[in-house]
């Protein structure tokens, strides 16, 4: 379970970079990006049945196409590196929990993968509330300084 877990991460992590690279560095664009690595894949799977004998290889092809969805961030404001990181993981996470309540819905793994990216970038946003806070911790350090030279603090 642990190794399936693992594995379909790094799937995940590898399909998000690869359709980002796809798309930034060859200038193919986010959809073409995508749509290639989701061809190359199905048709991986539709011409070699001989995986379909297996537990682990079932889901790759989920996984790799929900992950393109992730790399096809094109706005430079939301792409840093944590994004094209964290959000894989946290779609394979709910890929591995959460799959089964998506049946009959269409666009479950779009869903995934729009609740992962939002959830990135919420959690990119919190980074400047320490900034907020650490001009608070200088003055209190300084009027603790003043305290200590014996001068009176109002």
């Amino acid at each position: 379970m642990v190794e399936t877990l693992i594995f379909n991460i790094i799937l995940a992590i590898s399909g998000a970079w690869l359709t980002y690279h796809l798309n930034k560095n060859l200038k193919l664009g986010p959809v073409r990006a995508s749509g290639l690595i989701a061809m190359l894949v199905g048709g991986f799977y539709q011409f070699n049945t001989w995986f379909w004998h297996f537990d682990l290889p079932k889901d790759i092809p989920f996984i790799l196409i929900g992950s393109t969805f992730i790399g096809m961030i094109s706005s430079r404001k939301h792409f840093k590196n944590f994004n094209l990181f964290i959000a894989p993981i946290i779609f394979t996470l709910i890929y591995h929990n959460i799959s089964k309540e998506f049946k009959g819905f269409g666009g479950a793994l779009g869903t995934a993968a729009c609740i992962s990216l939002v959830v990135t970038i919420y959690l990119r946003s919190l980074k400047p509330i320490k900034k907020m806070i650490r001009p608070f911790r200088k003055v209190k350090v300084n009027t603790m300084k003043k305290m200590n030279k014996g001068e009176k603090n109002i």
